[in-house]
C-alpha cells in the first residue's frame, strides 16, 4: 500500500515539473498565448493539490473492517447482524449486534459493560459474571455480584439516591389492628409474645419489587399489654437485636432499614402482646 502511494506522488511531482517548464515556455511567447498560460498555471495547481492530498491520505488509516479492532479518529462501521467479539490478542474493542444493544469488551473475554435499548432491568436476562455494569432501557446502572442471574445491584437511576428508592409517600403495608388499612392484609390480631410475623413489604400496591435487597420502614407499636421490644430482621431465626423499645400501653413508632427475605418479605416480633404497624418509606435495591 504505501509503496503504491510513493510511487504516484512521485508521478505527481514529475508531472508537476513538467507543467513548470511549460509554463516559463509559455511566459516567452509573449501575450497572445495568456489565456494557454493561465489553464497550464491551473493544471499545475492542480497537481500540487494532488501531490499533497495523496501525502496526506497515506498518513490516514482505513476504517476497521468487522470483528477488528476499531480505529481511533476515523468512521467505523459494523453491517454483521452477530455480536462481533475480537481475540484476546486485539487487547480491547466495541461490540455491536443487530438488536439495537451495545457493549463493551476487554482481553477479549467478557463484556463488562454492557447497554441496552430494551427493558427495565438485567434481572432474569440470563447468567452475569462477578463485576459486569448494565445499563438497562431507561437508563438505570446495574452491577452484578456474582455469575447468577439475580445477582445484580442497581447503582443509580432517575428515582434513586444510589441503590435507595424513596417512595413519593410512605404506604401503610400492615396495620394488625382489626377495621383498619389496609383491611384485606392479615392476621388483623396482635402478635403473640416471641413469635415471628412474616410482612410482605410489597402489598397495598406499595411500589416495593419483589427483588427488593432491603426497605426503610416506620415500624409502630400500638397498645402493648406490657414494657418490652420489638424486632424486624429479613428472615430466619430471631437475631436478638431489638429496634424499638416501649412501656405498658406505650404507642410508640421508629424509622429503620431492615434487609428483605423472600420476595421483599420481613419478620416482625415482640416479646409481648401487642398491635403493631409496618409503613414503607423505601427500599433498596
Amino acid at each position: 500500500m504505501n509503496q503504491k502511494m510513493d510511487a504516484r506522488i512521485a508521478a505527481l511531482e514529475a508531472e508537476l515539473n513538467d507543467l513548470k517548464t511549460l509554463v516559463s515556455t509559455e511566459s516567452e511567447e509573449g501575450p497572445a498565448k495568456s489565456d494557454r498560460r493561465g489553464m497550464v498555471k491551473l493544471l499545475a495547481a492542480g497537481a500540487v493539490g494532488a501531490v499533497t492530498g495523496a501525502a496526506m491520505l497515506g498518513a490516514q488509516p482505513a476504517a476497521a473492517l468487522d470483528g477488528d479492532p476499531l480505529l481511533q479518529g476515523d468512521t467505523n462501521e459494523t453491517t454483521l447482524p452477530t455480536l462481533l467479539t475480537s481475540s484476546s490478542s486485539q487487547g480491547a474493542a466495541l461490540i455491536l449486534n443487530s438488536l439495537a444493544s451495545y457493549g463493551l469488551e476487554t482481553n477479549g473475554e467478557l463484556g463488562n459493560a454492557v447497554f441496552t435499548a430494551a427493558g427495565e432491568s438485567p434481572i432474569g436476562t440470563g447468567a452475569a459474571a462477578p463485576g459486569i455494569l448494565f445499563v438497562d432501557g431507561v437508563g438505570d446502572w446495574w452491577a452484578s455480584t456474582d455469575a447468577t442471574s439475580t445477582a445484580w445491584r442497581k447503582l443509580a437511576s432517575l428515582q434513586s439516591a444510589g441503590q435507595l428508592h424513596i417512595l413519593g409517600t410512605p404506604v401503610r403495608v400492615y396495620d394488625s389492628r382489626a377495621g383498619a388499612d389496609p383491611t384485606d392484609i392479615g392476621p388483623k390480631a396482635p402478635t403473640a409474645s416471641n413469635t415471628p410475623r412474616q410482612i410482605d413489604t410489597t402489598a397495598n400496591s406499595s411500589g416495593v419489587p419483589a427483588t427488593a435487597n432491603g426497605v426503610m420502614i416506620s415500624l409502630t407499636i400500638a397498645g402493648p399489654q406490657g414494657g418490652g421490644f420489638a424486632s424486624a430482621w429479613p428472615s430466619g431465626d430471631f437475631p436478638g437485636t431489638s429496634n424499638i423499645n416501649f412501656a405498658p400501653g406505650q404507642n410508640i413508632a421508629v424509622t429503620t432499614t431492615v434487609g428483605c427475605g423472600p420476595n421483599g418479605t420481613i419478620l416482625v416480633m415482640s416479646n409481648v402482646v401487642t398491635d403493631f404497624l409496618v409503613d414503607v418509606i423505601g427500599y433498596y435495591q
